[in-house]
């Protein structure tokens, strides 16, 4: 099972957009997905859960998206050279087994010209300190805007290039 994770809690954003292409994918290869928006977590959680005081719909989350899986893409866009705060706290506020000998991939999306690189850099950082095994071809989306039209990627290079991503992701 494969849980993909968009990185970000902004309403209608472009990482959702990636994180629904990346699901179609997943479903195309014939493996089980599942996507966690960030932006559904319970409003309290950065506060409540990481002092632990753990809620029912935080516990959902860790035993529908997290604990089931045995791999995560995170679709990460770049917020000011970084990954968002956001996922910091919500990796902050699982117990850290739950990610122990997983595999990862990641993604990234940015306005500008490094494909969120930096951020990429960070998060891998963090994984790995969670003994998580780091897919090395990590995708980077830049001059995200171009690569999208409404809700759809309309990029026939870049959606080709996700395609081999998770191709060979699901063989590592």
């Amino acid at each position: 099972m494969t849980t993909v994770i968009c990185g970000t809690n902004r309403e209608n954003s472009n990482s959702a957009i990636i994180s629904k292409v990346y699901e179609e994918l997943i479903k195309k290869e014939g493996e089980q997905v599942t996507v966690l928006y960030l932006k559904d977590l319970p409003k309290s959680f950065a506060y409540d859960e990481i002092n632990g005081a753990k809620s029912n719909e935080f516990k959902f989350v860790i035993e529908n998206k997290i604990k089931v899986a045995n791999r995560f893409v995170f679709v990460i866009p770049e917020y000011n050279g970084g990954f968002p705060g956001v996922l910091k706290s919500f990796i902050d506020s699982v117990p850290p087994v739950e990610f122990y000998y997983k595999k990862a991939a990641l993604v990234g999306v940015s306005s500008g010209h490094s494909g969120a690189l930096r951020p990429l850099d960070q998060f891998t950082n963090v994984l790995h300190y969670l003994k998580v095994e780091v897919f090395s071809n990590k995708p980077k989306l830049s001059s995200i805007e171009a690569l999208l039209d409404a809700d759809k990627m309309n990029d026939a290079d870049a959606l080709k290039r996700l395609s081999e991503h998770v191709k060979t992701f699901l063989k590592y």
